[in-house]
């Protein structure tokens, strides 16, 4: 099993693409870890639809930057 990190900042035009892009891979064992880095746009609305997926874990956050999005 594999984790994809999508740290994501007012990005709610592009974030569905991006984890319906995740949905399509070939691999199937994987987990999308979805952090929204203090997003102020509609990015919380977007995200609605995948809360409980066994799949998604949404983390939502204070504006920390890319790098604290993701971990390092």
């Amino acid at each position: 099993m594999f984790s994809v990190i999508l740290p994501v900042y007012n990005g709610a035009r592009y974030v569905d693409d991006a984890i319906s892009s995740v949905f399509g891979q070939s691999e199937r064992d994987w987990e999308l870890i979805v952090v929204n880095d203090g997003s102020t746009d509609n990015t919380d609305e977007v995200l609605k639809k995948y809360r409980g997926s066994i799949r998604v874990k949404y983390i939502k956050q204070e504006n920390r930057g890319a790098a604290e999005a993701k971990g390092e």
